[in-house]
């Protein structure tokens, strides 16, 4: 089954979809039709000079569509400026306001056309020649005729008509053919066969091709088989001559009769304008495709090098066609049967060719091949056909056969127009197998001769079609989760569609209740608003808002490939509850189990413990992790009905005290028996864990030496097998701007006690917190280590942040323009 792997039409495959939407922004009112709004999608700038370059480096590269997989990936504000020379990307490619999928794929299809222009003192000239085993050749250009069931062999020359001609060092062309009326019987290593001077893949004697009937390499190049066209056909030049030279023969039968304009094999030319060349400067290539389905935008994408053309560059090809006209030549008795059938039986009715049925649950083709069978005399015997009788078949290589005698009592058989016979093969299509071409053979008797004269045998050719791919989904069911009461941010269900085929131009065909019929408000609890176009009809876009925390529906919704297929994907909307768990950890100076602010008092508030690990569990099992931020704080939100715990990791070289247990059971560092459900959306906060204090050895003089003011940060350091590891830190006064710390990039010396922090501080007009690495060691003003014993450190840092992290002014620098 054919499986399209064209690059130009993959995407990165989604993840489950939040479509969660700021409680601030103004709800659309239902059934509307909407415009995209700003703050709906990612938007995105268009550049109306030239709308691929994204970066404005006035050229289109692999940099452009990395820099938009990249913006698509991180989900961030695409309308931004660059810090290095504060340059604008212009993400929007198709212009449409939004950052899409779609603007990636216009890259990508774009980029697949790119290369560099070669001289135009480079050319080169591939002509086809047909040779009949029986019969005149044909050269480019010309015709002949042949008879169905009959061998030819198709040759491919090649020319270098360069300027100054030098020879091939290698060649690859590509043939388009009509793949229902040939069929290549022998395995494709002796059917194409190498001219002299060529070899294959690492200098051997197999030819490097894939074709309509399969592909020399086995699955490698499984996902280039295409219906029509002989691709890769050539290889390695181990001589240079500039004459004319054979680059390979194909050996080919027919399986079909064609009309008197008989049917042509043409040489596969593209041509491209290259980007930022002349418009007026055309080159042409094959296979645009490198052998591994990627596009190569290092080097060219011609498939022929020439001898002292220097690098890899893309020649001028002039390629020509030669025709071949196949008649069928009737014989006495049995006769050729050629039968185009479809995989999939996809597109099949009454009045196909071949017919199907379907006997016992399993799908035939009806093949009537005594309707092509003559008596002794050459006349087609109309009407009753009861003195032809088959007597033996052979079975194909994939397919399966059966005999069906009293055919015409079968009601199945009956039923089909235009077979009368009183005998018919019925052909079970083999599963799953698209792009196959088998032969098999028929013994047929005419009653009406004598002396087993009238015994004759025939073949029978089926050319089963690639499969036509509908549409893909990347995503199934597409999957919708929304905050109870905050409607989702518009959604276009096309982006979670691909297309089947390189052909396919999907259209959303509509939106429909989960039984298939046609969608009513009354369907759903939550408000489903389809977005309409200028004609009232839905265009794929939606938008979804529920208030009932807990509630999961779905719907359907169709989309057809452009050719009648349509398939049907089902959207899953999961209204979260408004769960939320939070509380902080902290130092209980007074012991009374409250976080006091000491507001209106001259103590200090009482001190965070920031970077201390949090779990929520669901039973015994650990469902999400988190760390105390710079304040302590935790938080988790967002998950469903049931009952769950929250436990601390109790942080090393502290004193355990007091647990805020908001009426919940507390046993050890765990409080458990929180439940969330029932309609509930189940908020509950001030589930704090408080510690009264430093164990005595972590306590030391220089807590306060040096430091006449309360602004400071103390880090806790644990020592194992000469490794360190940040345990937790806590801040008084002066570090507003802190986020966290990350443990992963805060490292110790335990030797030295020199260290080095990366901090993640707040910056003003930036959602995301930005790093600031700074470095430490005894001598630094205010660094002071505090207590050493041979399991742990604790250093205090006297001062404010912006004081101790002088590398702070330049993350402010580069982000003062924001």
């Amino acid at each position: 089954m054919k499986k399209n792997k064209s690059r130009q039409h993959r995407a990165p495959a989604k993840s489950k979809k939040r479509a969660k939407r700021q409680q601030g922004f103004r709800r659309m009112e239902p059934l509307e039709t909407r415009s995209m709004l700003a703050g709906d999608l990612l938007s995105a700038v268009h550049n109306d000079f030239q709308p691929l370059d994204v970066n404005a480096d006035g050229q289109f590269n692999q940099m452009d569509v990395d820099t938009l997989l990249s913006n698509l990936r991180s989900k961030k504000a695409a309308q931004r400026s660059l810090i290095e020379g504060e340059q604008t990307l212009y993400l929007d490619v198709d212009n449409d306001g939004i950052l899409t999928n779609r603007d990636l794929l216009a890259a990508i299809d774009a980029l697949s056309i790119e290369g560099e222009a070669a001289s135009t003192d480079f050319s080169v000239d591939v002509d086809l020649r047909i040779v009949p085993d029986s019969g005149s050749p044909a050269a480019e250009g010309g015709s002949t005729s042949i008879g169905v069931n009959e061998y030819f062999t198709l040759e491919i020359y090649i020319t270098d008509t360069s300027s100054t001609p030098s020879g091939i060092d290698q060649a690859y062309v590509d043939v388009l053919f009509d793949s229902t009326l040939f069929a290549m019987d022998q395995p494709i290593s002796s059917a194409i066969t190498l001219g002299p001077g060529f070899s294959g893949p690492a200098g051997g004697t197999v030819p490097n091709n894939v074709t309509p009937y399969g592909a020399f390499h086995g699955n490698t190049d499984a996902s280039f088989v295409e219906p029509g066209v002989l691709k890769y056909i050539g290889g390695f030049s181990a001589q240079n001559p500039t004459a004319t030279r054979l680059l390979a023969s194909i050996r080919l039968r027919s399986i079909a009769e064609t009309d008197m304009s008989g049917t042509d094999f043409s040489v596969l030319i593209q041509d491209y304008t290259l980007p930022g060349n002349d418009m007026n400067d055309t080159v042409s290539s094959f296979n645009q495709e490198n052998r591994d389905g990627d596009i190569d935008t290092d080097e060219n994408l011609n498939a022929t090098y020439l001898n002292g053309s220097g690098t890899a560059e893309i020649v001028r090809f002039v390629g020509g066609s030669v025709n071949l006209v196949v008649q069928a030549q009737q014989e006495n008795g049995a006769n050729f049967d050629a039968y185009d059938v479809n995989e999939d039986f996809f597109g099949d009715d009454e009045s196909s060719t071949p017919p199907k049925v379907t006997i016992n649950d399993v799908e035939y083709y009806v093949l009537d091949v005594l309707a092509n069978d003559r008596d002794g005399n050459g006349n087609l015997v109309m009407g009753d056909r009861s003195r032809f009788n088959i007597d033996s078949v052979t079975q194909p290589a994939e397919g399966n056969v059966i005999i069906q005698e009293n055919a015409q009592s079968v009601p199945e058989i009956a039923a089909l127009m235009g077979v009368d016979s009183h005998e018919v093969l019925l052909y079970q299509v083999p599963d799953g197998l698209g792009g196959l071409a088998e032969n098999f053979q028929y013994t047929m008797t005419d009653s009406g001769m004598t002396d087993n004269a009238g015994t004759t045998t025939a073949g029978v050719y089926v050319f089963i079609n690639e499969v036509n791919q509908p549409v893909e989904l990347i995503e199934d069911p597409f999957e919708v989760e929304v905050e109870s009461g905050i409607e989702s941010d518009v959604i276009d269900i096309m982006d979670n569609v691909l297309p089947g085929e390189d052909s396919d131009t999907p259209t959303f065909v509509g939106f429909f209740d989960i039984n298939g019929d046609v969608l009513d408000a009354s369907d759903l609890q939550g408000t489903f608003t389809p977005v309409l176009d200028d004609m009232d009809q839905p265009t794929g876009e939606f938008t979804y808002i529920s208030n009932t925390p807990g509630l999961v529906e779905s719907i359907i919704y169709r989309v057809d490939d452009g050719s009648g297929q349509i398939t049907e994907g089902t959207i899953t909307f999961t209204t979260q509850f408004n769960s939320l768990l939070s509380g902080v950890v902290f130092f209980d100076v007074d012991r009374d189990g409250n976080v006091d602010d000491n507001a209106g008092t001259n103590a200090s508030p009482e001190a965070r413990i920031g970077g201390v690990t949090v779990q929520l569990l669901d039973g015994s099992t650990v469902i999400e992790t988190t760390t105390t931020d710079s304040q302590g704080a935790y938080s988790f939100s967002g998950f469903d009905e049931g009952t769950y715990s929250v436990r601390v990791i109790d942080p090393r070289f502290l004193i355990k005290g007091y647990t805020t247990t908001g009426g919940f059971t507390v046993t050890g560092n765990t409080i458990s028996g929180i439940t969330v459900g029932n309609g509930q959306g189940g908020q509950y906060t001030g589930l704090n864990f408080g510690y009264f204090g430093r164990q005595a050895q972590y306590i030391g003089f220089g807590d306060s030496i040096g430091s006449n003011t309360e602004n400071s940060i103390v880090l806790a350091f644990s020592k194992s097998g000469g490794t360190t590891n940040l345990e937790w830190f806590a801040v008084d006064m002066g570090w507003d701007r802190l986020v966290r710390i990350r443990p992963e990039y805060a490292y110790l010396d335990p030797a030295t006690g020199s260290a080095q922090i990366a901090f993640e501080v707040s910056v003003d007009g930036v959602e995301e917190p930005q790093f600031v690495v700074q470095a430490f060691s005894p001598s630094t003003p205010g660094y002071r280590i505090v207590a050493n014993t041979s399991e742990g450190m604790i250093i205090r840092i006297n001062g404010s942040a912006s004081q101790v992290m002088t590398n702070l002014a330049a993350v402010d620098a580069a982000f003062a323009n924001m």
